[in-house]
């Protein structure tokens, strides 16, 4: 992983939608992510958003950027809206079925519904590959 030199770091920090930098990392503000978003689904490329919002592309490889657009989408289709800084969640050991509340229960629904459909994305993937092979 490409590291971010002091000049670099520096140039990051001046940007205002930035919340922190350090050696491998860029945090974001929510501002950032919630505006990225919403210019990512308007259709704009990920590298045309980021130099409209004022980072230098140059400094990104494509691996990165990419690693961005998956954070920003796992986000913002988490219903929770979106976060700024480390958000790592921990591992919650199983409750009882007596702890659950309404709406846990419809978070995991949510989940099960979207692990089907990624499911199903990937068996037609699979589908079209073997049928590709095939010919």
């Amino acid at each position: 992983m490409k590291e971010y030199t002091k000049k670099e770091m520096k140039k990051l920090k001046e940007n205002p939608y930035t919340l922190k930098v350090t050696k491998n990392k860029l945090y974001h503000t929510a501002e950032f992510k919630k505006v990225f978003w919403t210019k990512y689904q308007a259709g704009m490329t990920p590298r045309k958003i980021l130099t409209e919002m004022g980072y230098d592309t140059e400094m990104f490889g494509q691996k990165r950027i990419d690693s961005l657009v998956q954070h920003i989408k796992k986000q913002a289709l988490s219903g929770k809206g979106f976060t700024e800084g480390e958000n790592r969640t921990k591992r919650v050991s199983l409750k009882s079925p007596e702890e659950f509340t309404p709406e846990s229960f419809a978070q995991m629904q949510h989940e099960v519904l979207y692990l089907k459909q990624e499911v199903e994305f990937l068996k037609k993937i699979a589908k079209e590959a073997n049928t590709r092979r095939r010919k």
